[in-house]
């Protein structure tokens, strides 16, 4: 944006709100901006959305009150939700915490085997279907019942924001697994592809409906994203960012970084 980090008292707001809304921001939050540059001419858009992000940015946790610590991921067909399963477990092996699998996207063989290879790599066990037969929640409730480990990581199958069978089938396995332990799962993290814009808000909001989600992971972010969905995301529901994916490799995950996003941004 060409008003980005510049002194902006000789721009029209509506020229600026224009420019925000075609960067993804969305015409509630363009407004917001627009409204707060009226009030001081001489601040600059970087101190605006840093101002309304670095409340929402929390680093991955890896210091866990208790055994087993159950994560879920969430999210989309294509937001990167397996691979991002194995950079965790990479993640916490690597801070010498133990760390089993649960592969509960029962629907695709091959996302079960992809997560085996991957597990394998990592020196970790994967609780797995029995047949095609096993339902999801099944699978999880035999992870969380068997598991010594510090870290459970659930995976769960991609869909689609709209199919409400398969959005009810994110709180049955949330629910069998509060049978084991009320406040599981720990933590719940939707996988972002941040290249999708807009659409992104939606897919948090109606995940959310079915599953309390904990932090969102963006993945893709050094792909081409506007970045102002983000900035949305976070000013109308206050869900922080733990986590950017930066890659296809293991150890290409690491906490959001303020100062690079608003670099982009620009």
């Amino acid at each position: 944006m060409w008003f980005f980090k510049k002194s902006i008292k000789d721009t029209k707001i509506f020229d600026i709100e224009e420019s925000l809304i075609e960067a993804d921001f969305g015409p509630k939050l363009a407004e917001i901006i627009s409204q707060k540059i009226q009030k001081d001419p001489q601040i600059s858009l970087e101190t605006i959305i840093e101002t309304m992000i670095t409340p929402f940015i929390e680093i991955i946790p890896t210091n866990f009150y208790k055994k087993p610590t159950t994560i879920m991921l969430i999210g989309v067909n294509g937001s990167g939700k397996t691979t991002t399963i194995a950079k965790l477990a990479n993640l916490f092996i690597n801070k010498g915490l133990s760390v089993d699998i649960a592969a509960c996207d029962t629907f695709r063989v091959a996302a079960t085997e992809q997560l085996t290879v991957l597990a394998d790599k990592l020196g970790a066990f994967t609780f797995k279907a029995k047949d095609s037969k096993q339902d999801p929640a099944s699978v999880a409730y035999d992870a969380v019942s068997k598991t010594n480990k510090d870290i459970l990581l659930i995976d769960t199958a991609g869909r689609l924001q709209n199919n409400t069978n398969l959005m009810n089938e994110l709180n049955k396995i949330a629910s069998v697994l509060k049978k084991i332990d009320k406040n599981a799962p720990d933590y719940t993290y939707i996988t972002i592809d941040a290249t999708t814009g807009q659409n992104a808000l939606d897919q948090v909001i109606q995940f959310n409906k079915f599953c309390k989600i904990s932090g969102i992971i963006l993945n893709k972010i050094d792909g081409g994203a506007k970045g102002g969905a983000i900035v949305r995301i976070i000013n109308e529901l206050q869900i922080p960012i733990i986590a950017v994916g930066i890659g296809e490799n293991m150890g290409d995950i690491e906490n959001f970084d303020i100062n690079r996003f608003l670099s982009k941004l620009a």
